[in-house]
């Protein structure tokens, strides 16, 4: 019987002792370690916060052969850029326009946007045959690059912009395109009109 209460007596001391000294332990917890654990999921939340935000940031662009059933779909314009992969202005239209958040917002707001690399051997379609990209750029007339085509949601040319433009002139000409001031002006009118 006395083993039997001492037992007893141990396992309560054990209790007491579990009851007062545990909770005094994990008060010493550091909090940030614990907030730490709990935010793997807050951190994913905003990972993907993140890279909705910086796919916003990013020219959205679509292959040639989509282009215009999206445009039709979504009643936005086509922009074509043509460009060549040994061309200097080319590859600063892409570091310095395309890369500008403004930019990109823009075009994936209004436009349907398409690179099409004019020395290509790759096939598109174009008025339901196949033909390579660069016999693509014969069919646009293209001599200088880059040339970026703005087409209307059903194929027709709304204008063509020969070279390069900083990002703030190109959302000028963004906005010359999406207002339709092109069937009414020349670039060059709409700029000296003081085009915002």
């Amino acid at each position: 019987m006395r083993h039997h209460s001492a037992v007893k007596t141990a396992v309560l001391l054990i209790l007491l002792l579990a009851a007062f000294v545990l909770p005094a332990c994990a008060s010493t917890v550091d909090k940030s370690e614990v907030e730490q654990k709990a935010n793997p999921v807050k951190d994913l939340h905003q990972e993907a916060v993140n890279e909705t935000e910086a796919e916003k940031n990013k020219v959205q662009w679509s292959s040639y052969d989509d282009a215009l059933v999206k445009a039709r779909k979504e009643n936005k314009f086509v922009m074509v850029d043509f460009f060549a992969q040994w061309c200097k202005w080319c590859k600063e239209l892409d570091k310095t326009t395309y890369s500008d958040p403004k930019v990109a917002q823009a075009l994936n707001a209004d436009f349907v946007p398409v690179k099409v690399d004019s020395e290509s051997k790759d096939k598109v379609t174009y008025e339901m045959r196949q033909i390579t990209m660069s016999e693509l750029a014969d069919k646009y007339k293209v001599a200088s690059y880059p040339t970026v085509y703005f087409l209307d949601k059903d194929g027709n040319k709304a204008a063509v912009l020969n070279g390069y433009l900083a990002p703030d002139e190109f959302l000028k000409y963004l906005q010359y395109i999406k207002t339709g001031k092109y069937k009414e002006m020349t670039w060059d009118d709409y700029v000296s009109k003081g085009a915002k």
